[in-house]
């Protein structure tokens, strides 16, 4: 772990720096999504994703070693930031969640049962309050791995939530959107198994490619998606509609103004009769 200065540390929705540079596997954040402060763990250092999606900021050099994160260095890390957290703020924000996020799929990191177990152990010695989440991204490929189930429920339990992605609605937008070889339909079985079981978030983005114009008819596929997954028993907590904050890898991928956000977002709740966290380029709802 190498000590990063204060100075260093940008804060800002336009800035989510995994401090990578420094070799280091947690980094803070300022996020409209848990609207504060979110202390991010990057399991994928070597910055290898199964999803290669176009509105990434992450530039994937090809081909890359594998890096595995050493878990020594992540409780290490740990350690420090809720160490300093214990005192108060930092910076003015409150600890919102802890968050398996960073450069890649975190269910494709082999040591990630470890890593749960760690965070588990570590929210209770440092008695942070229900209101700090444990917070899993997921685009869902690995959660059906036999070594994850039995944490689950203690993960929950401890005020853990699945923010899974879903910014596409058959196989053709998953490959347009999401760049990836997995299959659409062995993705959704996956969420539906899950998500059966489990309450998850639906962490879907919105944003205009290639010059396209903006119309709600657009995303009826996807509304019609959600529609059939409630309907077939999945438990949906919320869906998380954003659009950009930050700088894409592809420049053909731009954020969707106010405006447009909000008929989707109307249309989202008028349609699924769900909660709906509406995320702007600038802010939130």
């Amino acid at each position: 772990m190498s000590v990063v200065d204060d100075a260093t540390i940008k804060l800002g929705y336009d800035s989510h720096d995994r401090l990578s540079a420094y070799d280091n596997l947690v980094y803070p954040v300022v996020s409209r999504r848990s609207r504060g402060l979110s202390l991010g763990i990057n399991l994928n250092p070597d910055k290898r994703c199964n999803f290669d999606c176009v509105y990434c900021q992450v530039e994937r050099p090809q081909p890359s070693a594998i890096i595995r994160p050493d878990i020594d260095q992540l409780e290490s890390e740990l350690r420090h930031w809720l160490g300093r957290l214990r005192e108060g703020d930092y910076r003015g924000y409150l600890l919102k969640d802890i968050a398996l996020a960073g450069d890649g799929e975190p269910t494709s990191e082999k040591q990630l049962p470890q890593v749960l177990e760690l965070l588990l152990t570590l929210k209770e010695e440092y008695q942070l309050p229900e209101s700090v989440k444990l917070i899993l991204f997921t685009n869902g490929s690995g959660m059906d791995r036999k070594d994850l189930q039995a944490i689950y429920p203690r993960f929950f339990e401890a005020a853990g939530e699945v923010w899974f992605k879903l910014d596409y609605w058959d196989q053709q937008s998953l490959v347009e959107i999401n760049r990836t070889n997995l299959k659409f339909d062995s993705l959704i079985s996956k969420l539906q198994r899950f998500g059966n079981k489990y309450p998850v978030v639906l962490q879907s983005c919105f944003f205009q490619w290639k010059g396209q114009r903006f119309a709600v008819e657009l995303y009826q596929p996807y509304i019609e998606l959600v529609k059939t997954l409630i309907s077939e028993g999945l438990q949906i907590q919320k869906i998380q509609a954003y659009t950009l904050a930050r700088k894409p890898a592809e420049m053909d991928a731009h954020p969707w103004p106010d405006a447009d956000m909000d008929e989707l977002a109307e249309q989202l709740r008028q349609q699924c009769a769900l909660s709906v966290e509406l995320f702007y380029e600038k802010g939130a709802e």
